[in-house]
This record gives C-alpha cells, structure tokens and sequence, in this order.
C-alpha cells in the first residue's frame, strides 16, 4: 500500500539524517536539513569538493589525525582492459548482460538493472567485468563529457563492457576503495585533468594510456570508508526525497 511506502520511506530517511547528522558534527558543518533536492545536490557538491580538497577531513574513532593523503599514478595501482570486440548489430538483444555507455555516462556506480544483453559464444575471448573495476567511457561530443567514469559496486556473475569503453582494475582494495573511487574520478580536480587529455573537433576521444599517467592523491582507506559513507548517505537522502516528494 501507498501509506506503508510512504512510512518505510520516512523510517529510512530519519536514519539517514541521523548518518549524515553525525558525520556533519565529526566535521564540524552545518546538516542538510533541507527537503529540497536542487539544495541537496548543492550541498553534496560543496562537502564534496572540501573533502577531496581537504578543507574538512574525519579523524579516527581516537580522536586522531589520519595519516596524510598520498600521491599515486593510475597506472601503478591497477590495470586496463577493453570492452568488447567484433560485434555487430544481430550480436545484441539476447545473451549475457553487457554494460553500456550511458551506464557509465548516467550515474558514478554501474545500475546492473539497466543492462541490456549480448550474445557471447563459448570460444570467444571477451573480458569480462567484476566488483570492483572502473569504467570509462572513450568518447563523447563535447570535451567536458570526455573520459566519465562508474564504478562496478555489485557482485555480478558472467557480464561483459561494451566497446566505446574501456575497463580498469584496481591490483587491490588496499590503496584505492571501490566505494570511494566512485567520488574520486567524478571530483571536479580529477575531472579537469581527463578532461585536459581529451583530443578531437567534432568528437573528442580519450587515450587510456595517457589517462592512466594522470596521478591523484588519495587518503588512508579508513578515511576513504568515512568519506564514502558520508557522501553515501547523503545520495541515498536525495534518493528518498525524489521519491517521497
């Protein structure tokens, strides 16, 4: 029924009010009372950039200071891959799931209900994708659409990345968090430096090569949970007014 909805949706937005009221006071700023989501959005941008600008940063549950963030390469803390090959129209429409570029494009983790489907036949080297990888997208029209990045957040069986883009997999979680990586590549210092490695006039394309030389610095991983988390909460706030509202 419409009214156990609307109370389940209520329950859920008081807990996470209570999340994101308590990373607020850890922080010190201001909560987002507001039930407007243009506001929400707003907010989350701002928190966001003072976070990955370290204008505001958690402490440990002692009270303490995490270590300082640490500058890496893309390139020495995971590998690439490519999407699939050799496909041709009649290829798609039955089969195995397969994410697209507007996945990618849309959202900053993979919504695996929205994948469309593929035929892959037994003897066919095609890579297949796991929790965990980032995904990029190769092209685009404009140049500040170039080079978008989703992460795969789910545990998936068989299932494949289409071509247009490519794949990116970490060596392992103790450096770079799936969770917080979602935020990282769609930060506004990251976004400038893909963006500055896009090429073209009427269509810009993105080399992974060059993306993969591009460096970030990067928190400890109990940071990266804490940030995560935060801005977890306050998507999944946006989220549950959206739909109560």
């Amino acid at each position: 029924m419409l009214s156990e909805s609307l109370d389940t949706i209520a329950q859920e937005l008081e807990e996470v009010n209570q999340s994101i009221q308590d990373s607020c006071q850890h922080l010190n700023i201001p909560f987002p009372s507001s039930v407007n989501r243009n506001l929400l959005l707003e907010y989350k941008k701002s928190v966001q950039r003072d976070l990955f600008n370290q204008v505001i940063r958690f402490q440990t549950e002692n009270g303490e200071n995490h270590p300082d963030w640490q500058n890496y390469i893309l390139q020495d803390i995971g590998t690439t891959y490519n999407g699939l090959t050799g496909k041709t129209k009649e290829n798609f429409g039955e089969g195995l799931p397969y994410i697209q570029y507007k996945q990618i494009f849309d959202k900053s983790y993979i919504d695996t209900s929205k994948c469309e489907f593929v035929e892959i036949l037994e003897d066919e080297n095609q890579n297949r994708v796991q929790y965990g990888d980032i995904f990029f997208t190769t092209s685009s029209e404009t140049i500040l659409e170039v080079g978008f990045a989703s992460v795969l957040l789910a545990e998936v069986g068989e299932m494949y990345l289409n071509s247009f883009c490519f794949g990116y997999r970490l060596n392992s979680f103790d450096i770079l968090d799936p969770n917080f990586a979602q935020y990282l590549f769609r930060n506004d210092e990251l976004r400038r430096k893909i963006v500055r490695l896009g090429q073209g006039s009427t269509r810009y394309n993105i080399s992974k090569v060059q993306l993969m030389k591009i460096d970030t610095l990067l928190p400890s991983i109990p940071e990266q949970n804490q940030i995560s988390s935060f801005l977890n909460s306050i998507d999944r706030k946006i989220e549950l007014i959206s739909n109560e509202f």
